[in-house]
């Protein structure tokens, strides 16, 4: 009996340790990653094009801060006051995006913003829950966020009712708005644009924890969501990016490297096809995450160029 309690002790004390791990580490709100040009390390999950996408964004990010911008704000629908900065343009196109996991615009949007600045469009930057200016505790992984999208949605119709409204996504920022898509008004947005989004952050997991800690998804997965459970409040599971593009009538581009370690090709693939709207794919060969317009610019500014110009109002 004895043995028997000390086994079922270590067993607490494990799954214990793993949930307080995965707090700290994935969910909680904490600093965000650092770029190398201010100390931080480049991660390996961003190979093989990490080290270029840095060495190519870094160059562009006094011109994005240096843009006037205004700041705007939300109430969450658990009660967050969410931060946004907005850069007027000349134009009646309005480009709300969205930036990835422990990430923000600056970083995500430095040389994209330069196509949209080019067009005079008006762009949105919110800071996700738990990031930057906006208040949370725990990160959202595109299901509590997809609601937080919506939200932003309506501001900027009220802000700009005049304006054709169109949604860009980075990573878990695409996520969102993909997650987004079935909930948002008829009408209500144009277009929108996920550039390396994941299907649900349970499948995320999977992989990392094979990938960064060489563990095996069962039984880990299942403990981090059973904290996420009891911490931040929504399970992996209860948003799925291929679910919402399947009911979505909402024009859609999709964009991602055939390299890509967090949204290998295959699951790209079964994303884009998942959506049952009018929808465009760019697949950018040899590049991994986030760095499909660098290493592709002109079809890049070509697909979302002519998007935008075809779906707007």
């Amino acid at each position: 009996m004895t043995a028997v309690l000390i086994i079922l002790g270590v067993l607490l004390l494990l799954l214990f340790l793993s949930g307080l791990v995965f707090e700290l580490a994935l969910i909680r709100r904490g600093v965000s990653l650092k770029p190398p040009h201010k100390g931080g390390v480049v991660s390996p999950m961003l190979a093989p094009t990490g080290e270029e996408l840095w060495a190519y964004n870094i160059p562009k990010l006094k011109a994005f801060n240096d843009m006037e911008t205004e700041t705007l704000h939300i109430t969450s629908n658990d009660g967050l006051r969410l931060s946004a900065k907005l850069h007027r343009g000349s134009s009646d196109i309005t480009v709300i995006c969205f930036h990835g996991y422990k990430s923000a615009a600056v970083y995500d949007f430095c040389a994209i913003s330069e196509m949209y600045r080019d067009m005079g469009a008006n762009l949105v930057f919110p800071d996700m829950r738990a990031h930057g200016d906006s208040e949370g505790r725990y990160i959202g992984f595109g299901v509590l966020d997809s609601d937080d999208v919506c939200l932003w949605v309506e501001k900027v119709r009220k802000l700009l009712p005049d304006t054709s409204i169109y949604l860009h996504g980075m990573s878990m920022g695409a996520a969102a708005v993909m997650q987004a898509s079935d909930k948002l008004p008829e009408g209500a947005v144009c277009g929108i644009i996920a550039d390396c989004g994941f299907a649900s952050a349970g499948e995320v997991f999977r992989r990392l924890i094979g990938e960064l800690v060489h563990l095996p998804a069962f039984p880990f997965v299942g403990i981090f969501e059973l904290w996420n459970r009891l911490l931040a409040g929504y399970d992996f599971s209860s948003h799925d990016s291929c679910k919402s593009l399947a009911n979505t009538r909402i024009p859609f581009v999709y964009i991602c490297g055939d390299c890509d370690r967090y949204v290998p090709e295959a699951l790209a693939r079964r994303i884009f096809d998942s959506c049952a709207s009018q929808k465009y794919l760019l697949i950018s060969h040899g590049t991994g995450h986030a760095a499909s317009y660098m290493r592709d610019t002109e079809k890049y500014r070509t697909l979302v160029t002519e998007f935008i110009e075809d779906h707007r109002r």
